[in-house]
């Protein structure tokens, strides 16, 4: 992969840590019943191990820019790493909720530290034309770890419990601060950064008083008081904003929302992200607590969902680039919505297959809608504002993380209130049919957004083809009738600066590259070189993470870097040939359908010559005359 065997080290060691930190996220999702049932405590209560980690790893995201460029990036991950692996071992021990809570909170910290760091230097000890396996395997990482999280802490708590569980993390915490004692070595030369105080408290104590305003609204005897942090947290917050748009070098650079397609984007995503992580804790609780299931059998039951939305995510990017936002979104937002319906529809005795499939294509249709939303908001914004986007981005993910949270579990323990009269049972079910009425409601709500902003850019109109003409039968012709039997090619032992020469010698967009048996190992192309002197940003966007990275590497920099690089270290592998024997036509077909200008010809696997779209132009024209 281009990297030296310290430096795989290196990688290897910072991608675990990321893994145990987003697999921690999702992990105790299951636990929490037991938990209510040890410590005596309510669902509203409980909710605060999943929205407070969320909603410390809010405050401290904005804080890493000043914080890599403070500190050097091998303290950063290992202290970072000490505090997760003392928080894990403080909840592991948690003789009450308090300490459990505590060590949660020092879990986050950990994890809203590492994470944007770990981020920047995987890219940066990556080569140039090997940062997008990188990016894959940091969305690969992201995108499973809370796939199979919850189906493993089910299987822990039912057999050995949930201390058991932060032991676990502990000791895998512990194995990698270790080793990140040995491996990790400074990389990188961040710029420093300030830090405005006064930015930070206010946005803590904002987000805290909302938030705690918003989940003790259920169980409040006087709702004035609930009511009363709501309005006092939200007006610390429009200070704090107020504040932000004032100062040279703010917390978070609020500005960007200025751009409209960026903030109907933004909107979006962060009703996505509270349904999606408030309903990974809110299902669990009414799978065990309502349908009366195990914690393994919630844990089981929510897997499709999680691996299929997995999955969606990776090719939801794909689909956007080749059908634009318009089309995916408005689908993906539908099958939310139908999915929404069926878990309003779920009775109290609902089986493990309606449960796991109504979840299932809720999560599909979440996951289809959120990669093409961050990349078109993204994408609608100047490059020297997408690393503010970022850290915007992804701390109003952990709030809307928080808040989902906070909010569907807090209805659900309204059952008392629309169901009076009914029982303990009825009115517990009650309560969390009126947290997937909320979900659905904001299906809908979702969907009118998208179905009145969001839209793909207008093109003009294509111009008609012109008829073609036929100027002959062209079933005789063969592909060595049409070639150039004097193409030119390069060696595979060549560097990129004689393969660059030898192809502003010949005039040409490509050279194949062969072996010393002259037969087609790779294929060099000006498109190669453009790919690795351009700009190269790259992006990973999952529900829990939206990272991109903005390449400031200047060109005379990258141009030295290239031209001693060995020719197949830019090549293509997977060479597309044709036979000197194949029909003409059959040719065409294959540039037209893979879009490449020019192929090789062989004859028994070694080259005798290439073929290029101006080679069959010119056949035809002959033809023609």
């Amino acid at each position: 992969m281009g990297l030296t065997r310290k430096q795989a080290v290196m990688v290897a060691v910072m991608l675990g840590g990321t893994f145990l930190a987003v697999l921690n996220q999702t992990l105790l999702s299951p636990a929490i019943p037991s938990i209510m049932a040890d410590f005596g405590i309510s669902a509203p209560t409980a909710q605060w191990l999943m929205s407070g980690y969320s909603l410390v790893e809010a405050i401290i995201i904005p804080l890493s820019a000043y914080l890599i460029g403070r500190f050097s990036t091998r303290k950063l991950f290992i202290t970072s790493f000490a505090l997760f692996a003392a928080g894990s071992a403080l909840a592991a021990w948690g003789p009450d909720f308090v300490v459990v809570m505590a060590g949660r909170i020092l879990q986050a910290a950990g994890t809203g530290v590492v994470m944007p760091m770990v981020f920047t230097v995987i890219i940066l000890l990556f080569p140039r034309e090997k940062r997008g396996v990188a990016m894959g395997l940091i969305g690969l990482l992201i995108g499973f770890a809370p796939a199979i999280g919850p189906a493993v802490s089910g299987l822990l708590v039912d057999s050995v419990g949930w201390h058991v569980l932060f032991m676990i993390v502990t000791v895998l915490a512990v194995v990698v601060l270790v080793l990140g004692v040995f491996a990790l070595e400074n990389y990188g030369d961040f710029e420093r950064t300030t830090l405005d105080v006064p930015s930070v408290l206010m946005s803590s104590v904002g987000l805290v008083c909302l938030l705690y305003g918003l989940s003790s609204f259920s169980s409040a005897g006087n709702l004035a008081v609930p009511a009363a942090l709501i309005v006092a947290g939200a007006a610390v917050l429009a200070l704090f904003v107020r504040r932000q748009t004032k100062l040279d070098n703010p917390m978070l650079q609020v500005g960007v929302l200025g751009t409209v397609r960026y903030r109907i984007a933004v909107i979006c995503i962060v009703t996505l992200q509270a349904v999606l992580i408030g309903l990974s804790s809110a299902l669990p609780l009414f799978i065990q607590n309502v349908c009366g299931y195990s914690a393994t059998v919630s844990g089981f039951i929510v897997l499709p969902g999680a691996l299929l939305g997995a999955v969606m995510s990776m090719f939801a990017g794909r689909i956007f680039d080749k059908r634009g936002v318009r089309g995916v979104v408005v689908g993906g937002s539908l099958v939310m919505l139908a999915g929404a319906v069926c878990l309003f529809l779920l009775p109290a005795a609902a089986g493990v297959l309606f449960i796991a499939g109504a979840n299932a294509v809720l999560i599909l249709g979440l996951q289809a809608s959120m990669t093409p939303l961050n990349t078109w908001g993204i994408n609608s914004l100047d490059n020297r504002v997408i690393q503010h986007a970022n850290a915007l981005s992804n701390t109003l993910n952990q709030v809307a993380a928080s808040f989902g949270t906070a909010l569907l579990i807090s209805v659900s323990a309204m059952g008392s209130v629309v169901a009076p009269q009914a029982g303990a049972a009825e009115q517990l079910y009650a309560g969390y049919h009126l947290s997937f009425a909320v979900v659905m409601v904001l299906a809908v709500c979702l969907l009118l957004v998208v179905l009145a902003f969001v839209r793909d850019k207008r093109s003009a109109p294509a111009k008609a083809a012109p008829q073609a003409v036929a100027a002959q039968d062209d079933d005789a012709i063969l592909v060595k009738a049409a070639m150039n039997r004097d193409a030119s090619w390069i060696s595979q032992t060549a560097s990129v600066r004689e393969a660059l020469l030898e192809i502003a010698k010949a005039d040409t967009s490509g050279l194949p590259v062969v072996d010393a048996r002259q037969r087609v190992v790779g294929f060099i192309s000006d498109g190669d070189i453009m790919n690795y002197l351009g700009k190269d940003d790259r992006s990973v966007d999952t529900a829990l993470f939206m990272y991109r990275f903005v390449d400031d590497e200047k060109l005379q920099s990258r141009l030295a870097s290239l031209l001693d690089k060995n020719v197949m270290e830019l090549a293509t592998k997977r060479v597309v040939t044709v036979e000197s024997s194949m029909d003409l036509g059959e040719a065409c077909r294959v540039l037209a359908e893979r879009r490449i200008k020019k192929v090789p010809v062989v004859d028994g696997g070694r080259l005798v010559g290439a073929l290029s779209r101006r080679n069959i132009v010119r056949n035809v024209v002959e033809g023609l005359s």
